[in-house]
């Protein structure tokens, strides 16, 4: 990751003290391997399971701040990639690792926003190697789907450049080399859109291949066999940014993120 990014970050992202904190999950491949990520780098391992609207806790005991991975956290640390300002002035979490944050994306300038995944910006901030094969480096371009910004006119140029500020100039040229089409037969071979849910009797399943896909990376990529149970309900809503100018209009926000360029989605306590 170039300097004139990767200065920008939180100061906890580049504390490498190991087992410090732990992680929560969400329901998607970006997740999960951004959460072996952080366990491979620091040791923090899985103890939330967040699905929008609930947080559910394997060890209640364990009393240790936990890191939201792809996760729109308004207070507390996470990593992660979505839009979260409605308007460039919006207050924006202080402890998010997320680019978009960090330039000032926000409805107004939604089309030059990082279009990437929450893993490739660890993968990148963490200075890990990218895998060996070109398949391997394919996959890491299909986790939530990565490659499409760069077979866009319009976005192929800003694509790319985000690209280069991770130092990922390498995956340039691989794009060039490459189809869209490969990337989506690659994704239906992998099921890399297959969601991770608890199942009734609280434990993470998925239909991602996970032993196939250790094959491609240096690290696992597991989800924790511990029982979940309930910890927090929230409420949720979606809004409109032609009424809703700026997040100070929303009361108690615990997520909130922009799904397109007038609309948002997010979660309040009530």
């Amino acid at each position: 990751m170039k300097a004139i990014l990767k200065d920008k970050f939180p100061q906890w992202c580049s504390d490498m003290e190991r087992n410090q904190n732990t992680l929560m999950l969400t329901d998607d491949f970006d997740s999960l391997l951004g959460c072996a990520i952080e366990k491979y780098v620091k040791g923090n391992e899985i103890n939330y399971f967040y699905n929008f609207n609930k947080i559910f806790v394997a060890d209640r005991e364990d009393k240790r701040k936990a890191i939201g991975i792809d996760l729109a956290l308004h207070k507390g640390k996470s990593w992660c990639n979505h839009v979260v300002r409605i308007n460039e002035n919006d207050y924006v979490n202080p402890q998010t690792a997320n680019i978009n944050a960090l330039l000032k994306v926000h409805s107004g300038n939604y089309t030059k926003k990082y279009a990437m995944s929450t893993a490739l910006t660890m993968w990148s901030f963490y200075g890990l190697p990218l895998p060996k094969t070109k398949e391997g480096k394919m996959l890491l371009l299909c986790v939530d789907s990565s490659f499409l910004g760069h077979y866009n006119d319009s976005f192929k140029s800003i694509h790319n450049q985000y690209l280069q500020l991770l130092g990922f100039d390498e995956l340039v040229d691989l794009l060039n080399q490459t189809t869209k089409s490969e990337y989506f037969n690659l994704q239906r071979k992998f099921n890399t859109k297959a969601k991770i849910q608890l199942n009734r009797e609280g434990y993470l399943q998925t239909e991602l291949p996970l032993a196939e896909l250790q094959g491609f990376f240096d690290f696992p990529i597991e989800l924790p066999a511990q029982q979940f149970t309930l910890r927090n309900t929230f409420k949720e809503a979606k809004g409109y940014t032609q009424t809703t100018r700026s997040k100070d209009e929303l009361n108690n926000l615990v997520s909130f993120a922009l799904t397109g360029k007038r609309e948002f989605k997010y979660t309040f306590l009530g």
